[in-house]
This record gives C-alpha cells, sequence and structure tokens, in this order.
C-alpha cells in the first residue's frame, strides 16, 4: 500500500482498502470453520495496509508549516475509533448477532473509505506548493526537508539508520501489542476489577491517546525536535510499565491510563515523522510501511510473550518490566539514529 500511495497517490490504496478490507470482513459473516476465519481475516488485513502509511504520508507531502499539528489530527482518528469501535460492536452483536455485526461493520467501512478515497490527493498532482512551503527562509527549508535530498526506498534500506527505525518500531510495537491484549485480563484477574470497569480503562487509554496524538507532535515539531521527543516519549513508557508492574488497585491503574494513554498516542505520529525528517517524502509511504510491517512482528510477538510468562509464573510482573526494558531499548535506538547524509552529484560545470 505504500508503494502504491507512492506511485499512484492515495486514492488508489485507499479504494483497494476498501475493497479488500470490506470484502473480508462481510465474508466472516459466512464463516463456519477455522481456516475460513483465518483466510477472510487475511483478506481483510491486505484492506488494512491502507490505514496507516497512505494517511501519515499524505498528510506530510500537504504540510510543511504545522506538518506536526497536521499530522496528529490525522492520527487521532485511531484514538476516536478506539473509542467508538468498542461500544459499537457490542451494540451491533447484541442487536443483531455477530454475522450481521462482521457484515454492518464490513460494509460500513467500505463505504467510509470510498468516501475518504474522492479527497484523497497530494499537492503535486494539483500543482500545489506544500502549505507553508513558500514562506520558509532558506535555512528552515533545510531543517523541515524541503530542500534536502529526498532517498528511494533501495537508497533508504542500504542505510544503517533506517534500519534503527525499523528496529525501534519493533520495540515501539511489542509493548504496546502486549498490553492491548493484557490490561484486561490482568486488571480482572490480578487486580480483582470488574470486566466492565476493566474494559472502561482499556477505552480511557484509547481516549486521552487523541490527546497525545495532536498535542505531542505540535509541541515538539517546534521545540525538541521529532528525534528528542520520541526519546522522551518513550522514557516516559518505560516509566509506566515499572508503575504497571506494582499496581495492586484501582486508583493506581487509572494513573497510568491516563500517563500512558497520552504517552501511547504520543509516538503514534512521532515515528512516522522521524522518518519524513530523515529520508524526505519521495518514498515515505513505502518506508513507513515497510518499518511498521516490522514493527507488527514485534507486535506479534509480545501478546504471546506475555501470556507464556504469566501462564509460567502466575504473575505480570516480569512480562510488564520485560516490556518496561524494550521502551528502555526503543528510546536507545532512537537516541543511535542519526540523520544520514545523501551523496548527490552535482553537474554543473
Amino acid at each position: 500500500m505504500g508503494w502504491l500511495n507512492d506511485k499512484y497517490g492515495p486514492r488508489v490504496p485507499t479504494i483497494l482498502g476498501a475493497i479488500f478490507f470490506g470484502t473480508g470482513f462481510s465474508l466472516l459473516s459466512r464463516v463456519h470453520s477455522l481456516s475460513q476465519f483465518y483466510l477472510f481475516y487475511g483478506i481483510a488485513s491486505l484492506g488494512a495496509g491502507a490505514f496507516f502509511s497512505p494517511p501519515t504520508a499524505t498528510v506530510q507531502r500537504w504540510f510543511v508549516k504545522r506538518s506536526g499539528i497536521a499530522l496528529g489530527i490525522v492520527v487521532s482518528g485511531i484514538g476516536i475509533a478506539t473509542l467508538v469501535y468498542s461500544p459499537l460492536a457490542e451494540h451491533l452483536i447484541s442487536s443483531y448477532g455477530w454475522k450481521t455485526a462482521y457484515l454492518q461493520i464490513g460494509v460500513g467501512t467500505a463505504i467510509l473509505l470510498f468516501i475518504a478515497s474522492l479527497g484523497a490527493t497530494t499537492p503535486e498532482k494539483k500543482g500545489l506548493q506544500p502549505y507553508g512551503a513558500g514562506s520558509l527562509s532558506q535555512q528552515e527549508a533545510i531543517e523541515k526537508t524541503v530542500t534536502k535530498p529526498s532517498w528511494s526506498r533501495a537508497e533508504a534500506l542500504r542505510d544503517k539508520t533506517f534500519w534503527l527505525l525499523c528496529a525501534l518500531y519493533f520495540c515501539n510495537s511489542l509493548p504496546t501489542h502486549m498490553l492491548a491484549v493484557h490490561l484486561v485480563p490482568f486488571a480482572e484477574s490480578i487486580l480483582g476489577i470488574e470486566k466492565g470497569v476493566a474494559a472502561w480503562a482499556w477505552g480511557l487509554v484509547g481516549g486521552v491517546s487523541i490527546l497525545g496524538r495532536i498535542v505531542t507532535p505540535a509541541s515538539v515539531e517546534e521545540t525538541v525536535g521529532w528525534r528528542k521527543g520520541i526519546i522522551i516519549v518513550y522514557a516516559v513508557s518505560a516509566a509506566t510499565f515499572i508503575w504497571l508492574s506494582k499496581t495492586t488497585g484501582l486508583w493506581m491503574l487509572l494513573v497510568f491510563v491516563v500517563i500512558y494513554g497520552f504517552a501511547y498516542g504520543s509516538h503514534v505520529p512521532l515515528i512516522p515523522a522521524l522518518i519524513r525528517s530523515y529520508f524526505g517524502t519521495k518514498s515515505l509511504g513505502q518506508l513507513i510501511g515497510f518499518a511498521l510491517g516490522i514493527g507488527l512482528v514485534g507486535g506479534a510477538i509480545g501478546p504471546p510473550l506475555a501470556g507464556y510468562i504469566v501462564d509460567a509464573t502466575g504473575s505480570y510482573i516480569i512480562a510488564f518490566l520485560i516490556g518496561a526494558g524494550i521502551w528502555a531499548l526503543a528510546a536507545f535506538f532512537a537516541w543511535l539514529s542519526k540523520p544520514a547524509k545523501k551523496v548527490t552529484v552535482d553537474h554543473k560545470i
């Protein structure tokens, strides 16, 4: 999807995302076996590839000034969805049954994506400059990568900085997905909190994350910069996991939810912004998609790793401390990353 976005613009991957996700989720309403379940979710997942790298790459092509707040607003949709999706799905299942709920969500999502595709384009296709590009000084243009040479995918893949960012994304996703699966079971089985309250706590993480997605990129863009900003966010995330490992009651859980929720929302826009600041916009969709794909390997490891530890020890303490260590490692990778200098050839005589 990132490659399609760079080659044809965001409309093509958005339409394909609507087709694949809508088809896969709608087919799940007719599932009769576990193999069909995996197959249809696989089809839907192909469409889900359009949900992150194309919009985050596209919005950064439209904005030079105020790119932080623009990117934050775009990714805040993830936090809003976290708030809306769970109660919506529960309502549809209880009212119409799970089969009809799958069909309704599949068709509804496809329609929304088709509508979004109508306005999906880039400034180049419109014959425009990105917002704010014409008013930048030469030094500002250099700092915001407007006059820096943009990297191709092949060039970026040969650079160690890009692989550091991929490792960073891997470390980012592992504890994030670990918590997404295990926070509610931890609150129920270890803290003795009612299921409804525990689920509400996870929903609050998504709600607070909206603030982090909007406020943090808008703040760090003009102050400490993307690299230092993400180091700070990862350090806070590591501290919250240490706090969670010592949590014994509801008030401590709520403190965790608020602080972690803000940090969780903050890192979502910072990674694509950091990739752009290092490698420009030429292949930005592909680079974000490639790094995210590697990151999701970590996301696949986190939940079963925590489950194995809990089954073996009867406690989440070790799992959460490992998560804290992984967050710290992500901060270290961000600290190691530095903008690479691309060699350009001057053809002037």
